[in-house]
């Protein structure tokens, strides 16, 4: 790896581990606990911890393969990925939660990850469905519905 890339790579992590470590403060001002329930300060300690931590993992791995040539990958796959996700959120308001998300895996599975399309489909639908089955019935959350009232 180039040397500046590296600096570039550390530096950033360093940045994540700045905000993991402020957000982590921050949170220590609000109560954690209430009762029987996290109150407040809860989630965002636990985040703050997270992403201290994974960022510190992050930097000691780079510092690890600094001496070897690394390869990157593409861009064009994350950016695929977030339009994908960028076309689920925007579709989910119009046409409901089911049809963009099945499509969204669909598109994930089949196009981005190259996998066969039967299996595609079949693991789209299949997560889609256990989500539904997840929050509709048993947390008793309403999904947001298709124009066709599914």
């Amino acid at each position: 790896m180039k040397l500046s890339a590296l600096k570039g790579e550390l530096a950033f992590t360093a940045l994540f581990a700045a905000v993991g470590i402020y957000w982590t403060g921050s949170s220590l001002k609000l109560p954690i606990w209430s009762g029987f329930a996290p109150d407040s300060g809860f989630l965002p300690l636990v985040y703050g911890i997270l992403l201290t931590a994974l960022s510190i993992g992050i930097g000691a791995m780079l510092l690890a393969s600094q001496g070897e040539a690394a390869e990157r990958e593409p861009l064009a796959k994350p950016l695929m990925i977030l339009a994908g996700l960028a076309a689920c959120v925007g579709a989910g308001s119009v046409i409901g939660f089911l049809v963009p998300l099945f499509a969204m895996m669909f598109f994930l599975y089949a196009y981005v990850e190259r996998l066969p399309m039967l299996r595609s489909a079949l693991v789209s639908a299949g997560t889609t469905a256990a989500l539904v089955l997840v929050f509709e019935q048993w947390l008793q959350i309403p999904l947001p519905l298709t124009p066709w009232g599914f």
